[in-house]
Order: structure tokens, then sequence, then C-alpha cells
């Protein structure tokens, strides 16, 4: 029963770590926000950890494996499920949350995609070493008679007792006795049977294992995936989601933030807004069904400093913001001279990774600087 317990909670503690070995490889910059003063500070800081922060909890997984015993049995239970479950779950949440899969920005890194793929390679490998190095390299001991030292009793004497040397030259094993006689055919119908049920039962787990693996490959590949017009649609059904903070603010929720960028970057794409006038453009996205005071909130067009843009030099308006507290995603208008008709949509986002919004900003202001001149 102790035995049983100890190997529960060595496969539950290699689990964890497997999963927090994927979300280290999905998500980094969530983890460790990426800082613009960490490239100026002086020593040894957390941010070191950014680039390889999955080789860690591998390193640790592996090391929590080999401490104890039935390792690969451990690593298998605890690593596969994880590894599995999260292959099953992948398809799901590229059709409701894809900014858990993909990236959302391009400077972003793969997210769950990338995750899953170190974690394939590392499975894959590991495997290979477990199963097939590590057999040939580091065989099961021989604990046979003969390989032990232990003889016979009948070999033997005690009163002619003889040194090594002797027993050396002269081992004198004793030999083998057979018994031939009529076979026992109850015996040999019985072996028969459990020869039978043993490969039938082979069979049996065999072919439930490839159904199960295509049914898991069939999942994966054919989980219908939304068109253009439908992701449209469910982003549009949780861009407006929000959430108080304790200072009683209201704010968007993460998903409604990317939800958001992903409206705003579609209406930027396809010139959607073009020709239309503004009240023409809160209709198309259905702000009618917001709360008045959200509504305020997001449609506020005075001036704003975000951290990846200097709009000093920009003369356009800003027609919709939505913001969880630290990432934006703004929809930002240039109308015709008379201020009645759009003209151009564009999307401005920030938060996601200072040090890109920091470099964007930098670039901009020189850029902006170049043109007075």
């Amino acid at each position: 029963m102790l035995g049983k317990l100890i190997f529960s909670m060595r496969v539950l503690v290699t689990a964890v770590l497997a999963l927090l070995f994927l979300c280290c490889a999905s998500f980094p910059d969530s983890i460790i926000p990426p800082d613009p003063a960490a490239q100026y500070a002086e020593g040894f800081t957390i941010h070191f950890f950014h680039e390889k922060m999955w080789f860690w909890p591998m390193l640790v997984l592996e090391f929590w494996v080999a401490i104890g015993p039935k390792r690969n049995r451990v690593w298998f239970c605890g690593v596969l499920p994880v590894f599995i479950i999260a292959l099953l779950v992948w398809p799901v949440l590229s059709a409701t949350r894809p900014e858990l899969v993909q990236a959302t920005h391009s400077y972003q890194g793969g997210m769950l995609t990338t995750g899953l793929g170190l974690m394939a390679i590392y499975v894959a490998a590991a495997s290979i070493v477990r199963l097939v190095l590590a057999h040939h390299l580091f065989p099961e001991p021989d604990t046979s008679a003969e390989a032990s030292g232990e003889m016979e009793v009948s070999v033997l004497d005690a009163l002619q007792p003889r040194t090594v040397a002797e027993i050396a030259a002269d081992p004198q094993r004793p030999a083998p006795k057979f018994l031939f006689g009529d076979a026992d055919m109850e015996r040999v119908i019985g072996f028969r049977a459990v020869i039978r049920r043993y490969f039938r039962q082979k069979y049996v787990r065999l072919t439930i294992l490839i159904f199960l693996i295509l049914m898991g490959i069939g999942w994966v590949l054919l989980y219908p995936q939304p068109t253009e017009e439908e992701a449209l649609a469910r982003d549009m059904g949780i861009m407006f989601n929000t959430r108080t903070l304790r200072n009683g603010q209201t704010v968007a929720t993460p998903a409604a933030v990317h939800a958001a960028y992903r409206v705003m970057d579609y209406i930027s794409r396809h010139e959607a807004f073009a020709g239309y006038p503004p009240a023409q453009a809160e209709q198309w996205l259905q702000l009618d069904r917001v709360p008045e005071a959200y509504r305020r909130q997001l449609r506020d067009e005075s001036d704003i400093e975000l951290a990846s843009v200097d709009n000093l030099f920009e003369s356009r308006t800003r027609f919709l913001t939505v913001t969880d507290g630290r990432r934006w995603a703004v929809l930002y208008i240039r109308t015709n001279a008379e201020g009645d008709k759009i003209n151009v949509a564009e999307v401005q986002d920030a938060g996601w990774n200072a040090v890109v919004d920091d470099r964007r900003r930098r670039f901009g202001m020189e850029f902006g600087r170049d043109r007075l001149r």
C-alpha cells in the first residue's frame, strides 16, 4: 500500500513538472515579462532564464524521475497524459481562444503551438533513450544461478574439498536429466488455450490502441475551425466582456483585448469603414449593446499616450479603445476634410511586450524628427 502511494505521488509530481515545462515553453512572456531595463542591468537577473525557461523544468523532471525506482513507468505515466491532453485541447482552443494557440502579434512567441512542438520533440527523444538506448546500454542484471555463482549441491563434495583453481579447471557441472514419456494431452490442450488467450488479448489491446490513436489524430486534424466571418462574429461577441478592478474601474478581460485587436485588424485590413460616417461605424461595431458608461470609455477620443507610439506627429482620431489595464488595442481613424466620412482605419497595440513597445516608440520619434527637418 505504501509503495503504491509513493508511486502515485511521484507520478503526480512528474505530471506537474511536465505541465510546468509546457507552460514555460508556450508562454514565457507571461511568466517573465520582457523589460527594456533588463539589458542595462548589471549582474545576474531573472531575465537570464527567459530564453530557455523550458529547460529548467525539464531538468528538474528528469532528476526527479531518476532518483527513485520504476523510472520509466513513472516518466510515461506522468508525462504522456499531460502531452496527450494538451494535444487534444489544442484544436478546441484554436477555435475558441486562438490567442492561446497562435501569437496575436508577430513579435510574440508561438504560444501553445510552440510549446507542443518542443514537448513532442522531448517526448520522442526521451522515449527513444528510455526504450532503446538505456535498454541496451544498461541491461537488467542476470540473476541466474550460473551468473550468480550458485552451484548444485550434488556437485559439491564435503569429503573431498578442492581449491578454486581446481574448480575453475574442472567445473563438474551436473548433467541434465530429462524425463521422456507419453504426452499429457490435458496439459497440452490447457497450454494451447492459454497461448491462444494471450495472443487474443494482445491483439485486442493492440486494436484498441490503434483505434484510440486514429481517433486522436482525427480529432486534432478534423475538429471544425471557424471561417474568417465566423471568427469575426466570435470575436465581436467577446470583445466587450468586462471585469471590475479592486479600485472600481471597469476594464476589458484579457480575452476581450485579444478579440478586440483581431476585430480592429480585420477592419484595417479589409477597409471595412471606408466611406462610413462615424455613426455607421458604431452601428457596425454593435456599440448599442454596450452599457452606456463603458461605451463612453470605449469611445473616448481624448489624447492618450501609448508606450508603443508617440502621436505628436500623427493627425488621426482615437475611435475605439479596449484595454485590460495592461494591454491596449486602439482603433484610430482618419477622416475627410469635413470630418463626416472615414477614409482610413488603423489599429495600434501596446502593452504586450515592453521591449518591442520601447523600440517602436524610439523609432517613431526619430522618424518624426527627421520629417520636421
